[in-house]
């Protein structure tokens, strides 16, 4: 079955039509992306981050932390900080702070 016969009648593919739920929630969640991007740039300048932004579809940043210039990857589309067990901007800004290891 190729996608447009699943497109056509979702019912009878692989997984009942989830395919097309699951791409209509992936676009709904990268039109926020620009939003969170630009809430993360604010963010950094207000607390003097230092930061690049490496790729903006994805919002796949770079931060230097402050204590000794380690460099902290963050990701503003889903909150994901490289190599940690927390997430968010807020707790990003803590680590580059140095307040949270």
């Amino acid at each position: 079955m190729n996608r447009k016969e699943r497109e056509a009648n979702p019912e009878e593919s692989f997984d009942g039509g989830y395919h097309l739920y699951a791409e209509e929630l992936h676009h709904q969640r990268m039109a926020k992306n620009a939003d969170r991007i630009a809430y993360a740039i604010a963010q950094f300048r207000a607390h003097n981050i230092e930061f690049a932004l490496k790729n903006a579809t994805t919002g796949h940043f770079h931060c230097r932390r402050k204590t000794d210039d380690a460099l902290i990857q963050f990701y503003a589309g889903t909150g994901t900080i490289v190599g940690r067990s927390v997430r968010g901007i807020q707790n990003c800004i803590r680590i580059c702070e140095g307040e949270l290891q």
